[in-house]
């Protein structure tokens, strides 16, 4: 079976740059089925495009070839631990799936037109991916800075990995699992800072719960995110637009560091 391609570029809906690299690799290898994931990344935006490829990974069948022709950088060919490849520039786009997933060989690729199309193309038609490059040290794939979450007991600090900007929720670099460390349970109460260059930007108490439906409309909620990692929003509302519009300035979220922690009640 052939594996299913996953494209995504910071190309924008109105160009026809989706249809000329499906065309591509229709030509090569008829009948491989192209997918396309997001076009509107905001132009050179790394960050997002590597958070996006972590959310939809996970989910994607082992032996998947992903593309992603978002920023400059040398052409290489990431393979990860679950057999799936990233085509991309070497840039930083694969940081978080090499946290979650991890990299087994790396290759670079020769410069040339739609080289991206053409390997997918050829490894969709069964060629090597030691035939279409050559293999490079993974100490020299650029990764960019992805802060580590810091979880002590009744407390998680970590930063904004990625902004839902269609729902309006921020999801932060705390993994679920790791939050489940801080002691903290479904139902208590917390108190979120949102600080930038040591500045408050953003700050007030909410509960942690399963969903948005367990507040009140417009009321801020703390809740596990489909991604495995930590999200914040708002019922019904635009958390983004309503409490930090100023993320949206920059193109690093991580800029926007985060704290949880745990309100005692008083009986």
């Amino acid at each position: 079976m052939k594996p299913t391609i996953v494209y995504q570029s910071d190309c924008g809906l109105e160009s026809t740059r989706f249809a000329i690299v499906a065309g591509i690799i229709e030509t090569i290898c008829p009948n491989t089925e192209v997918m396309d994931c997001n076009l509107s990344f905001e132009k050179d935006n790394i960050t997002m495009a590597g958070a996006y490829l972590y959310t939809n990974a996970p989910y994607w069948p082992s032996g998947t070839i992903f593309i992603s022709e978002v920023g400059e950088g040398e052409p290489v060919a990431i393979e990860l631990n679950n057999e799936s490849i990233l085509l991309s520039p070497n840039n930083g786009t694969v940081t978080m799936l090499q946290d979650y997933i991890g990299m087994k060989k790396a290759y670079r690729l020769r410069e040339e037109e739609n080289v991206y199309a053409k390997v997918a193309a050829k490894l969709a038609s069964g060629e090597a991916l030691s035939s279409l490059g050559e293999e490079m040290d993974l100490s020299n794939v650029v990764l960019y800075e992805f802060p580590k979450a810091i979880i002590t007991k009744g407390r998680a600090e970590g930063a904004v990995a990625m902004l839902l900007k269609t729902f309006g929720n921020l999801t932060f670099t705390i993994g679920t699992d790791e939050f489940e460390e801080t002691g903290i349970r479904t139902g208590d109460l917390v108190r979120v800072t949102f600080t930038k260059d040591g500045n408050i930007e953003w700050q007030d108490t909410c509960p942690y719960q399963p969903s948005f439906g367990y507040v009140e409309e417009g009321a801020p909620v703390v809740f596990n995110g489909s991604s495995g990692y930590m999200d914040i929003g708002l019922n019904q509302k635009n958390f983004i637009k309503r409490c930090l519009p100023q993320i949206l300035e920059v193109k690093d979220p991580t800029q926007f560091k985060v704290v949880i922690e745990k309100v005692e009640v008083a009986e």
